[in-house]
């Protein structure tokens, strides 16, 4: 494995970045969830990318406000050959983080139900089950107590 770190995403990776997310939904055989079809897609209102050796790529994660203090996560990829390193962890408490700094008082993400890795994950991180179509996708959330 290379050198890599995790930053904020700048204008000149929103190219990678959108390619990554197709690269993965090919993988995972996901399609655009049905609001992102029925609307222009919103960009994350805060998204950052793991880079790797030559400014590559290779991992993202994007959450956007919401109502109320709840926040979404509603961006998460991560290129096969770099999972299993801690990069998806540190890339959702990255998020953690900085939307407790907002002021965010909840952060919750829909997961697709056979994502198994995905849910272990989230739910390592404290995310619990709130709803959803257990078939098919769950909605996990976790509460975030505020920062002084």
């Amino acid at each position: 494995m290379t050198t890599y770190w995790l930053r904020p995403a700048r204008a000149g990776d929103l190219k990678a970045v959108r390619e990554l997310a197709r690269r993965v939904r090919r993988e995972f055989q996901l399609s655009v969830r049905t609001a992102e079809a029925a609307t222009p897609a919103r960009a994350p209102e805060l998204l950052w990318v793991v880079e790797a050796g030559r400014a590559q790529i290779v991992g993202c994660c994007g959450v956007r406000e919401g109502d109320a203090g709840s926040w979404e996560l509603d961006t998460l990829y991560l290129a096969p050959e770099w999972r299993g390193f801690g990069l998806g962890r540190a890339l959702v408490e990255q998020a953690i983080r900085s939307v407790q700094h907002a002021g965010g008082l909840r952060l919750a993400c829909k997961v697709p139900a056979d994502l198994s890795d995905a849910l272990a994950l989230f739910k390592r991180l404290g995310f619990e089950e709130e709803a959803g179509d257990r078939a098919h996708t769950l909605v996990l959330a976790k509460a975030l107590g505020r920062i002084s």
